[in-house]
């Protein structure tokens, strides 16, 4: 489940991975891609392998469940993530990612989280791009994901504190956008889907 902006349903590189999903902020089953970040997310996950496009996802044979929990200006409020999280949870997802800074210090985010992993799954959160050390506590709920650049050190954008659980590359990821193009990213909101991915082949393994 990619909780974000929604994700571009007719991406050559995503649609034979998507599974219908939700629109918490509308509460409508209009997923559409109101902002661009959800496309380019769902690509690091999920992005199809071997068809002679563009990227290839860390789990490139696993399914994008879309989840819209943010306004049209890309910024999402605490509880309307909650509710995504449950949503997926109670639909058959097994692994949620939500690449938006803040996550991991909120109570009601992580009381959803909980509710996922009591069916079973996990919720992995970017650790946020303040560049600075954040005094958020651990959360055994959340698995927070810092960003690493290609030396493998800690990117200079990315937020570390006690709460970070891993670090995984999100520095110039090659991703999907908007309207069936590529491009290079960098961010927690990148290093997070990586994890998020990784945690799906784990699974179906």
């Amino acid at each position: 489940a990619i909780l974000d902006t929604g994700v571009d349903s007719t991406h050559p590189d995503l649609t034979a991975n998507l599974v219908p999903g939700w629109n918490v902020y509308d509460n409508t089953a209009d997923t559409a891609d109101v902002h661009g970040h959800g496309t380019s997310v769902a690509g690091v996950a999920a992005a199809t392998a071997n068809n002679a496009k563009g990227s290839a996802g860390v789990a490139w044979g696993a399914k994008i469940m879309p989840i819209r929990i943010s306004a049209p200006d890309g910024y999402a409020y605490w509880s309307t993530v909650a509710q995504g999280i449950y949503w997926a949870a109670d639909h058959g997802a097994k692994v949620a990612n939500i690449s938006f800074n803040g996550i991991s210090g909120s109570s009601s985010v992580q009381a959803a989280a909980e509710y996922m992993r009591s069916k079973g799954g996990v919720v992995v959160v970017a650790a946020g791009n303040s560049g600075g050390l954040e005094t958020i506590a651990a959360n055994d709920a959340l698995l927070s994901v810092a960003a690493t650049d290609s030396s493998d050190a800690r990117a200079s954008f990315s937020s570390y504190g006690p709460y970070v659980d891993m670090a995984a590359p999100g520095v110039g990821i090659y991703t999907t956008t908007r309207g069936g193009g590529y491009a290079n990213g960098s961010g927690t909101s990148f290093a997070s889907p990586v994890v998020a991915a990784t945690a799906a082949l784990m699974l179906s393994a």
